[in-house]
């Protein structure tokens, strides 16, 4: 099975999927005139300065809706995720999630700018916007937005459910040695007590883990870099030299890194798969240019900057622990380094980022479900849902991330095929003052 999954996704992620998403990204770079350099201030102004802003709808907070999206990434996507990518290709993978994050700001913006622009009421009076809504509404395919919509449910079970659920168990089994099968049964229930309560839930769920957490992560990360300083700059030399070595280096090389330092940064920041149009769409905020600048700033948070974090973590300790190890033992055991206070530390938040990306991807699947086959089965999804996670638990994490990895490059196929032929449409803030809606 494994061999399947590796040969699948090597056709998936292959050099048309990478040149799909680095074309896609660079051409709203360029349409933008890279605002994503030029109008860094006027997205922080917009964005952190503007967090707690609430209007009289019934939508979720923008600040909400970041720390939604963005708790969907951090946890698997950045600690577990960028050791993934480095155990399958090399340093090299690091400086192309770099790249990849780099220009995909601008994807991001361009699908949320389209998300939230054509949003509508279904026949509940309520909001629907996200990538159903572009595919259908803007580029006039229902047919199109259906099969997005049901390569978007299995990219939950693989990405949103099996990864997070496989990283819970695997980071507290490694680090406090508990029964798996424990793990997976309280973190099913607990999973269903927060989806159970909907977007608000999960929302207020996000606004609380995902700040505390993030700042504990940072100072366990540093508390490392402090102890191996002087390994730093060799390890960013290393990063560098594999990135452009067409000569695989202890079985890594240009192709391979760049092949899994695109994947795995989307999978970090799910820039291109339309998900976070999803979440977006549900804020109180209908301004198109501001929800396009909170997915941009989640981007560069996720991959730019806690992801190099985790990188340069996990290289500058690599000789203190087995190459052999993968995932969140990986993780784990670069985080060990500094003793117990590490080992736990890491597996601790690796299980509530998890747990919150559970949470917040289940929303995902209930969109993607519920335009399937209308409301009235979303009960049905929810208990497929917390089953799955109990399955996510106890099976072997590889076969897991080459799975999530084809559900995202299927997925963003007819995502990607979207936002370009609406491209002309989206537009970008002339000024550094927006007004609000």
């Amino acid at each position: 099975m494994e061999r399947l999954l590796n040969a699948v996704g090597s056709v998936v992620w292959g050099p048309p999927m990478l040149f799909i998403f680095i074309f896609t990204a660079l051409r709203f770079s360029f349409k933008s005139k890279f605002f994503q350099i030029r109008g860094f201030f006027t997205m922080i102004k917009e964005t952190l300065f503007k967090m707690f802003s609430r209007t009289e709808n019934n939508g979720i907070s923008q600040f909400g809706a970041f720390c939604s999206v963005l708790g969907a990434c951090i946890g698997t996507g950045n600690i577990v995720g960028v050791a993934t990518a480095i155990y399958s290709g090399g340093a090299g993978t690091v400086f192309w999630m770099w790249i990849s994050a780099f220009l995909s700001m601008m994807t991001a913006y361009s699908e949320n700018y389209l998300g939230v622009s054509y949003r509508r009421k279904d026949k509940y009076g309520i909001f629907q916007g996200g990538a159903f809504a572009y595919i259908e509404y803007g580029i006039k395919m229902k047919g199109l937005a259906k099969i997005y919509a049901f390569l978007s449910l299995f990219s939950v079970i693989g990405m949103g459910n099996l990864t997070q659920s496989n990283s819970v168990s695997e980071s507290l089994v490694a680090g406090f040695n508990l029964n798996k099968y424990l793990v997976g049964l309280i973190c099913a229930f607990l999973c269903f007590a927060i989806i159970s309560g909907g977007m608000q839930r999960i929302s207020k769920f996000g606004t609380v883990t995902v700040p505390f957490m993030t700042i504990a992560y940072l100072i366990l990360s540093f508390m490392i870099l402090f102890k191996y300083k002087a390994n730093i700059i060799p390890a960013v030399s290393l990063v560098f030299k594999e990135a452009f070595s067409l000569k695989a280096i202890n079985g890594f090389g240009m192709l391979k890194a760049m092949r899994y330092g695109v994947s795995r940064g989307v999978f970090s920041n799910e820039a291109g798969l339309g998900s976070s149009t999803l979440i977006h769409a549900e804020s109180n905020n209908q301004k198109g240019e501001t929800q396009g600048m909170w997915a941009m700033l989640e981007v560069f948070v996720d991959t730019v900057f806690l992801c190099t974090i985790t990188a340069l973590v996990i290289l500058v300790t690599k000789n203190n622990f087995s190459s052999q190890l993968y995932g969140a033992d990986l993780s784990v055991a670069a985080y060990s380094t500094i003793g117990e206070i590490g080992k736990k530390g890491i597996a601790i938040l690796t299980a509530v980022f998890a747990f919150s990306s559970l949470s917040s991807c289940s929303f995902y699947g209930e969109k993607s479900f519920s335009y399937l086959f209308g409301k009235k089965h979303i009960k049905l999804y929810k208990f497929i849902y917390i089953i799955l996670v109990f399955i996510g638990s106890v099976n072997p994490p590889k076969i897991i991330w080459d799975f999530a990895d084809i559900c995202n490059g299927l997925m963003a196929i007819p995502n990607l095929f979207a936002i370009n032929c609406l491209g002309k449409e989206v537009e970008y803030p002339k000024t550094n003052i927006i007004r609000n809606n």
